[in-house]
């Protein structure tokens, strides 16, 4: 049983297939209606698709204008490429702990981190877990300092009935394989205004202006273009995104039924509730390590998650200053999840650990 398991079906190939045929290979209008329909989704005004969650990331920082000299506020805890994005621009990233019951960027350490080199924060929602916009949007208006919404784990995710992605000046997502929706690899920048969607446009083919090669360079950029076949699948996936995001609530459901009274395990569990949705089923083990090797013994993949941005060596900061990160990366491991799924191989998952039938 794999950790993991998202379907491709035969309407992606079918439109993969139908793009290739009419010679649309590159970027071009199946992107553009991608776009348009995550746009209208998400309920911003202006969706980017660009390769990667990576890309989106760091098209939001050259946005901004960052780049040497310059410094960008992260929570300790997140996937490495919310700093990789930064570093490769010549930034430098601050650290923030953890709230102590939600595993996000704790909003009370926030002000210590700001300095007068801060040129953007970046609140992470890890797993689909929301970040306390209200809290950071405030300090960030006060001092005024954009805000990048690294919402790469939280497509579809919701805060207080709004989209997450969607309360920053910029927001990032993931189109990567372990997603709700996936085009094998892909990222979307979501952008609040005109100028900076026009400007991230032009960014993302080499600074050009016009449809027309070399016509006009307007600023630096990059290649960070999209695919018609991408956009292609993406678009064969949205129908089927109620249905997933169903699956996930049911997933994690089952898992808080079956494990939430287990000695030694406790659930890092996202608020159904209040509209987020989990990508991974994460729970933090009192002893790992066994906890793996039990499962391993029934063939049920899981995975340990997570390294504290401090204890990399490329970032090299202080690595006793960041307590809650610490305790969630040591105890944190991902249980069998993903919106295709089948609830019979959570139950056997559960069953597994609990050794009693559910």
């Amino acid at each position: 049983m794999n950790v993991w398991r998202i379907d491709v079906g035969e309407e992606e190939i079918a439109r993969i297939a139908e793009a290739m045929r009419n010679g649309r290979i590159s970027q071009g209008a199946i992107t553009d209606d991608f776009e348009r329909e995550l746009s209208a989704r998400l309920d911003v005004p202006h969706a980017v698709c660009v390769p990667n969650g990576t890309s989106a990331l760091m098209m939001a920082y050259l946005c901004l204008g960052i780049g040497p000299g310059d410094e960008v506020i992260l929570p300790a805890r997140t996937w490495v490429a919310t700093a990789n994005a930064a570093l490769l621009l010549g930034a430098t990233v601050r650290l923030v702990d953890l709230e102590e019951k939600r595993p996000v960027l704790d909003p009370a350490k926030l002000e210590r981190a700001i300095s007068e080199r801060t040129r953007a924060i970046v609140p992470v929602h890890l797993n689909g877990i929301a970040a306390d916009m209200e809290a950071i949007l405030a300090i960030a208006e006060q001092r005024d300092i954009p805000v990048v919404e690294d919402a790469c784990q939280a497509l579809f995710s919701r805060h207080k009935g709004q989209y997450l992605g969607g309360f920053g000046r910029f927001g990032a997502f993931s189109l990567g394989l372990a997603k709700l929706l996936t085009t094998g690899q892909g990222g979307v920048l979501v952008c609040q205004n005109d100028r900076d969607a026009e400007i991230a446009r032009q960014m993302r083919n080499q600074g050009q202006v016009g449809g027309v090669m070399g016509e006009k360079i307007a600023r630096l950029g990059g290649n960070f273009k999209f695919t018609d076949m991408q956009a292609a699948m993406g678009l064969a996936q949205l129908d089927r995104i109620p249905a997933r995001l169903e699956r996930q609530r049911a997933i994690q459901r089952a898992y808080l039924a079956g494990l939430g009274d287990f000695p030694g395990l406790t659930p890092l569990a996202a608020n159904l509730d209040a509209g987020e949705i989990p990508l991974r089923a994460e729970w933090l083990a009192d002893d790992r390590n066994a906890l793996i090797a039990k499962l391993a013994e029934k063939n049920i993949q899981c995975a340990a998650q997570g390294v504290g941005l401090h204890r990399l060596p490329h970032i090299a900061n202080d690595p006793n200053a960041y307590p809650i990160a610490d305790h969630i990366d040591g105890r944190l491991v991902t249980l069998p999840s993903g919106p295709e799924q089948p609830l019979i191989n959570v139950e056997r998952a559960i069953s597994a650990i609990t050794g009693r039938y559910v």
